[in-house]
């Protein structure tokens, strides 16, 4: 029984959160707007671009087997140091889409607060068509979603030429 929900509990990180992205992001940008930066999180995962390895097709497989190269936590201050960049998202710009590709997750980044999580992107480049999946939806591309969290990568990350 403890292990069924140690296990439902640990799942409920990345699905429990079925809240709208759009709602999400405008709760988000509200916060920001506020200038509350109290108990806020960026994570990012990533991979190297140019790596071989068969990328999962979920966040839950990506994140939850440790299928990342990278981690790297931002905390609240950081955060706050930044904040003319996470000004930029807005929910207004996020038009829905739905494509045929599969989806292969290289890099994943999420907001959190105390811990729990706000909203979660995946970008999701197909040749000429960029698209980006926000709390398991797919949206058009908006750059101020990658925007946000360049200045947080090494710099000699692959994903900065990307």
């Amino acid at each position: 029984m403890f292990i069924v929900l140690v296990f439902a509990v640990t799942l409920s990180r990345f699905r429990g959160n079925h809240t709208c992205p759009e709602r999400a992001v405008r709760s988000f940008s509200n916060r920001i707007e506020q200038g509350n930066f109290n108990g806020l999180t960026l994570t990012i995962f990533y991979r190297d671009t140019r790596s071989t390895f068969h990328f999962p097709q979920s966040v839950e497989d990506y994140v939850g087997h440790g299928m990342y190269e990278y981690r790297i936590i931002v905390d609240g201050n950081e955060l706050e140091a930044h904040k003319h960049l996470l000004n930029k998202i807005s929910a207004d710009n996020l038009s829905p889409v739905t494509q045929a590709f599969p989806i292969m997750v290289k890099l994943y980044y999420e907001f959190a607060i105390n811990g729990r999580r706000i909203f979660g992107v995946v970008p999701l480049h197909y040749f000429d068509d960029s698209r980006m999946l926000i709390n398991g939806v797919e949206f058009d591309w908006d750059d101020s979603f990658f925007d946000i969290i360049k200045p947080f990568l090494p710099e000699n990350s692959p994903w900065l030429r990307a």
